[in-house]
Parts: C-alpha cells; structure tokens; sequence
C-alpha cells in the first residue's frame, strides 16, 4: 500500500485534477491520497472545509493556516501505509510511476527518493511536449555572509525582499538513467518510508504552535534533504519516475510580496534550518552580522526571539537524537561544514 500526502490551502479548482490524474495512474486500489486542509477561506475571509466524498481519499481540515511542514507533518501521522510520496497539489506524476516508487521505497528505505521535475504551465500540460524543462534534483547553497553572496546575484540589491542563506539551485543535466545521489530533492514530488520520515522528525512542527518549525513552502526540501545527509541516509534521483509541476499557478502557502510576510517566514525558515541543525557559536554570531537593516527582516528577527525558547528545544533534541556525520556530506559534495 502507498499513502500520498497533499497540502492544500485555497486550490479546491486544481485539487479534483490532481486527484483525478492520481486515480488514473494508479493500476490497484491499494492506495490512499490523504489532504491536510491548511487554513483555506473564500472570498469573506472565514474558513473554508474541503469536502471530498471519495473512497481511498481522507480530508485533515485545519481551520488555522500554520504552514506546509505542519500540513505534511499532519498527513503522515494519519497515513497507514509503511510508503510515503509528498507531493504538491500541483503536480501531476507521469504514468508508471507508482510502480517505479513502490520498487524504489522496498529497495532503499532509509533514503529520500526525487522524481525527475518536469516544468508545465496550464497551457502545455503535456509531459511529452518537449518545450517542457527538465530537472534532476538541486544542488545546496550556503550564503552564510553577504560576502558570501555572488557578485551579481540581485540578492544584494533586493530591497524589501529576503535574503537566501540556504538554499537549492536546480541541477540541469542528468547524469545517468539509473538512479544516482544529488544534494538536495527539488520538484514537489517525493518519497520515503514512513519509519524514515519519523525517524528524521519530519519538519519539526507542533500542533498548536504555528511557528515552530516551518511556516511556508520555502527552504522545505533542503531541510529535510540536508537531514537525511547528517543522518547517513542522503537524497536519492531515480530520473526515470518524472512529475510534471504546474510552476504558473499562484503557491497559496506562500506568496511572497517585497517587504511582505511571506518574505519574513522564507527568512524564519533559513535562520530555523542554520540554527537547529549546524550547531556552531560561531555560525550563530555571524547570521545575526548578516541581518542586513535594509532588508524587511523585523518579523523574522521578532519571531525568532519570541520562539527562541522552541528552536533551542528543537536543538537539544536533535543533539540526543542524532549523532550527524557532516563528512558525509563534506566527503560526498564538497561542502565545508566548519564556518
């Protein structure tokens, strides 16, 4: 059996294709598609339930939007499936592929699986169409100063935007048609055993507390990429299972403004991702040198404060939970873990 946990908040036109396309693609019943409904409202702003009738489908409504980490934390604890796939309600797997996940999951257990991302937009819903791009998973980047930071990124001019400290750049070319290990899962469509997910803490959230770990879509796949990493389990692309990700619809959990919220939580998700998983002194000193007074960070840095005594608690127990091997990482990409 195969649990499929969705997110969903406000995209009731787009969740019936989505569930629809699943159905057709899927040859058993021996399958669940579960949905955390995070917060959706209609036009007079009050809570709106999603109300789906449907054998093999289970509806989580949250009448309070506390984030996407929340919402797929929320589904996996009500999945019943020992196969898990994490999906955006945007994304539409191409045929054949819940063969391959199955296959994939059996095997390798203790890694998180990445789907090749195929880029569509409502006007080219085609796979097959060769306009379509293609992406093999993301490397990691860390912008630990604004030295750091490419000379001609727009991040040092941005004004009132966020400044990205850690994140994932897209990976263009495939290397092989067998499955091979990248940084970082990127796509929107991913899978892992469920004994793996909670093994890893999935992403830290709290029922009850809509700041603890995280608020938006953004930084989401590194966090849990860069875990399975320290852990000794990694990310895996299995470039033959391709998921078609529609990226002109609007992202509901997240729509970032300049100077806007949704600029504050991406920046909360980056300082919560650096400070409970690298845990360095000296780190800490130099992100908060990094907190530039141009840039629209006084809610980030205001919640940060407020929840410190949360993120600390996340610290400890990731310090008793895990024994993290950073040369795993180091060893396998290069990456200099000692800042």
């Amino acid at each position: 059996m195969l649990s499929l946990c969705l997110p969903f908040r406000n995209e009731f036109s787009e969740i019936e294709k989505v569930i629809a396309h699943l159905r057709s693609t899927i040859p058993t019943d021996d399958y669940e598609i579960i949905i955390c409904n995070d917060g959706s409202v209609h036009g007079s702003g009050k809570f709106r339930p999603l109300e789906i009738y449907e054998p093999n489908v289970k509806v989580i409504n949250s009448p309070v939007s506390f984030g996407v980490g929340y919402a797929f934390d929320r589904c996996v604890e009500n999945a019943t499936s020992d196969i898990l796939v994490l999906m955006g309600s945007d994304v539409f797997p191409h045929e054949g592929w819940y063969e391959q996940v199955m296959e994939a999951v059996t095997n390798n257990p203790n890694t998180l699986g990445c789907a090749t991302c195929v880029g569509l937009n409502p006007t080219r819903m085609s796979l097959d169409d060769p306009k379509c791009f293609r992406r093999y998973g993301a490397d990691l980047l860390f912008y630990v100063t604004e030295e750091d930071l490419p000379k001609e990124s727009a991040l040092r001019d941005r004004k009132g935007g966020y400044t990205a400290l850690f994140k994932a750049k897209w990976l263009d070319g495939k290397q092989s048609d067998d499955p091979y290990e990248i940084p970082c899962a990127l796509g929107a469509f991913y899978f892992t055993s469920r004994a793996y997910y909670n093994a890893l803490g999935g992403f830290d959230t709290v029922k009850g507390n809509r700041y603890q770990g995280h608020r938006v879509w953004g930084s989401l796949e590194p966090y849990l990429s860069l875990k399975s990493w320290l852990v000794g389990g990694g990310c895996t692309l299995y470039p033959k299972i391709e998921a078609g990700h529609v990226f002109a619809r609007i992202n509901q959990h997240n729509r970032l403004k300049k100077g806007g919220r949704g600029a504050d939580w991406m920046f909360w998700n980056q300082l919560f991702i650096l400070e409970t998983m690298i845990l360095n002194q000296s780190l800490h000193n130099r992100l908060e040198d990094f907190l530039h007074p141009e840039l629209n960070l006084g809610v980030a840095r205001q919640w940060i404060r407020r929840n410190w005594g949360n993120v600390e608690k996340i610290r400890e127990l990731n310090r008793q939970k895990f024994k993290y091997d950073y040369h795993i990482f180091e060893e396998r990409f290069g990456y200099d873990f000692i800042f």
